[in-house]
């Protein structure tokens, strides 16, 4: 019996095959890849397809972001600046003596970075007047790089001191201004005509902070996140009244780290990227690419990654500004192996190739959603890996 069932099913398979290759090809499949095609692959372990690698920093500010950083975590200090707006033209009147209460109102978010402990972070923090304009484009170098005295007035107006709680949901955090703060929003109530005068003040970290926090500020798209809030409680005409201004400036700086020779280092906030330089000179000038894989190895002992998971993503799209958006390519990352992995490098290495380019450059970054919400550093590691899968067209 099984005898015969086994002639049968041979029988059967036969005829399948033979009819499958009895058929005439499809007219896309018959120039697809033709039967004498020769698969072939590079490899960077035999031949140097990798030219260059290194960190590099981008000037990029973190203006209406929807978040805002303030603390210190190892050599990273976190600054905020605020300008308020709609201030009433109807105050010019109002004096020192009669603001009796003004509070800045911060919303903390739930990300930090830094000590964590017990469930709270130390951010102690100034708050001190800005004496010069600053626009959405300033970046820490701009403002600070010569010292505090040439932006900031080094006199605060106000100090927080208390541990922040660390929750989903938080209290906001409500901060006195001092005397010196009363007279500084009067002089801001004179000045509402020339408003642009009015720079603002700035949160600067005590040295003995541990951690840095996040505090919302709205962003395009994002209007019912809640605005840094200046109230003031002011006497007028014999009747008490209350101002909310609202900060619609908000931004963040951040100082870089002074040293980064010889480390391949990800971080959101000081934009640090990895720069990679890819030889294509291996390659038959009409190679067809069909598959190329790159390992970029990591060291997670050296990340930095607050109270949130690490990017599992990576974003790699060219250097050239003009390449178009489709070559664009992620990078997965593999526990298995402590790297990130990617196989769809093949539209990118083609588009090099057919611009007649001998080597190609690609950034290696964080995704847009944790660029800008958070402060996390990813370490990658010298020996990054490539192959490549091609074969040749026909000579014209």
């Amino acid at each position: 019996m099984w005898h015969r069932t086994g002639i049968l099913c041979a029988c059967i398979g036969v005829a399948v095959v033979a009819s499958g290759c009895n058929d005439l090809p499809s007219s896309i499949g018959a120039e697809f890849l033709p039967d004498t095609t020769q698969l072939q692959v590079l490899s960077s372990e035999l031949v140097p397809l990798i030219e260059s690698v290194h960190t590099e920093q981008v000037a990029q500010p973190l203006f209406n972001t929807g978040w805002l950083f303030l603390g210190r975590y190892r050599e990273l200090e976190a600054r905020v600046l605020l300008r308020f707006v709609d201030i009433p033209d109807t105050l010019a009147g109002v004096t020192a003596e009669d603001i009796l209460e003004a509070t800045l109102i911060l919303s903390p978010e739930r990300y930090a970075l830094g000590d964590t402990a017990g469930g709270a972070t130390v951010v102690p923090f100034r708050i001190h007047p800005v004496v010069r304009f600053w626009s959405p484009l300033a970046i820490w170098d701009s403002l600070f790089a010569n010292g505090d005295a040439a932006t900031l007035d080094l006199t605060p107006i106000g100090s927080w001191n208390d541990p922040i709680p660390l929750r989903d949901s938080s209290e906001p955090v409500r901060v006195r201004l001092n005397a010196a703060g009363h007279a500084l929003l009067a002089e801001w109530f004179r000045r509402q005509a020339d408003s642009q005068s009015i720079y603002g003040v700035a949160l600067v970290p005590e040295p003995t902070a541990t951690s840095i926090r996040a505090f919302a500020t709205q962003t395009i798209g994002q209007l019912q996140r809640p605005l840094p809030t200046l109230e003031v409680l002011y006497r007028r005409a014999g009747r008490v009244d209350t101002l909310r201004l609202s900060g619609g400036y908000a931004s963040s700086f951040v100082r870089p780290p002074a040293d980064t020779a010889g480390k391949l280092l990800l971080q959101s906030g000081v934009q640090y990227r990895v720069r990679l330089r890819v030889r294509l000179d291996a390659l038959p000038p009409l190679a067809a690419i069909h598959q190329v894989q790159l390992w970029i190895p990591v060291d997670t002992a050296a990340f930095w990654t607050g109270n949130r998971e690490f990017s599992r993503v990576l974003q790699l799209m060219p250097a050239d500004s003009a390449a178009p958006g489709y070559i664009q390519a992620t990078a997965t990352y593999d526990a298995a192996t402590a790297s990130y992995a990617t196989k769809s490098l093949a539209a990118m290495l083609e588009f090099w190739l057919r611009h007649r380019r001998s080597a190609g450059e690609l950034l290696i970054t964080l995704p847009a959603d944790v660029l800008y919400s958070r402060l996390d550093r990813i370490a990658l590691l010298p020996g990054m890996r490539m192959w490549i899968l091609y074969s040749e067209r026909k000579q014209p």
